[in-house]
């Protein structure tokens, strides 16, 4: 999701209030917004927050198996599983990245699931995240790196899978994100990846993929993301209740809502109208 925007808020919000003036803060957000420069700091700031024993972020999957809190975010793991397994089979040398892992919450729901000694690696661009995983998963095959989508800093050839959940349209430049997680794969490595996009730009998105030198079959899980957003809403909203600042409560309003695709949010409408499609593929080597 566009937590970088949450993060964004922190800083900005509380340059504005400390001025006397929301209106110079979100002056402020609208600036740094249209660089992607400043993302790794906002990201940080973002995982820096204290977000209780919320590791999860994304839209979420449904139907979820299980009670935890997070099912919604962590089936979405459980569904990139499948994927893999009806390709190979997993085995304990079996190497995966996961690149964008956040608070490692859905790493490490889909390494416990996999039920086998996979060895896996969460790369984030935010240090509180790193240091948040790297303190709250003790396992001898999970390790956490910090370090950049488009610039990874692995040797070519290093990954069985590389696992990508809702963080591409963050980045700035996808096809650069395509093509190093094509430098980063074994000749015979997958490629999990799953995103929302605008469905004007899907096409595109498919193209940059082919482009660097993936093939791969989607599928719409369109409506799957929004009953997960519409069950889940009660619980988003009483996150942000209890751990957003509230300098970004006062900043932003509704535009949480939108950020965690509520049910009745612009995200949500967006998805329910067919303005935005979310897709997952296992994708192979061409």
């Amino acid at each position: 999701m566009a937590g970088w925007l949450l993060g964004l808020g922190v800083a900005a919000a509380a340059a504005g209030i400390a001025a006397g003036s929301t209106h110079i803060a979100r002056k402020r957000l609208q600036r740094a917004r249209a660089d992607h420069g400043n993302r790794p700091a906002l990201w940080n700031r973002f995982y820096a927050i204290d977000w209780g024993e919320t590791a999860t972020n994304n839209y979420g999957f449904s139907p979820a198996d299980g009670d935890h809190p997070q099912r919604f975010q962590h089936q979405m793991y459980r569904e990139m599983l499948k994927r893999l397994t009806a390709k190979r089979a997993l085995s304990d040398d079996l190497r995966l990245l996961e690149v964008s892992c956040g608070r490692g919450g859905g790493l490490n729901a889909l390494v416990e699931a996999a039920g086998c000694k996979i060895r896996a690696t969460g790369l984030d661009v935010a240090a509180s995240a790193v240091a948040f995983c790297r303190s709250s998963y003790d396992k001898p095959n999970m390790d956490f790196v910090e370090g950049s989508a488009l610039d990874l800093p692995f040797p070519d050839a290093n990954f069985d899978v590389v696992l990508n959940v809702e963080a591409s349209n963050d980045y700035g430049d996808r096809p650069r994100f395509f093509r190093e997680v094509a430098r980063v794969l074994k000749r015979d490595g997958i490629f999990l990846y799953t995103d929302s996009f605008k469905t004007a730009q899907v096409a595109q998105m498919k193209a940059d993929l082919a482009a660097a030198g993936f093939a791969a079959e989607f599928d719409d899980i369109t409506a799957n993301v929004i009953d997960a957003c519409r069950a889940d809403t009660p619980r988003r909203r009483e996150v942000v209740r209890r751990h957003a600042p509230l300098p970004i409560r006062l900043l932003l309003g509704k535009s949480l809502d939108n950020y965690t695709a509520m049910e009745g949010s612009t995200k949500f409408d967006a998805f329910v109208s067919g303005k935005r499609t979310y897709l997952m593929t296992a994708a192979t080597r061409a």
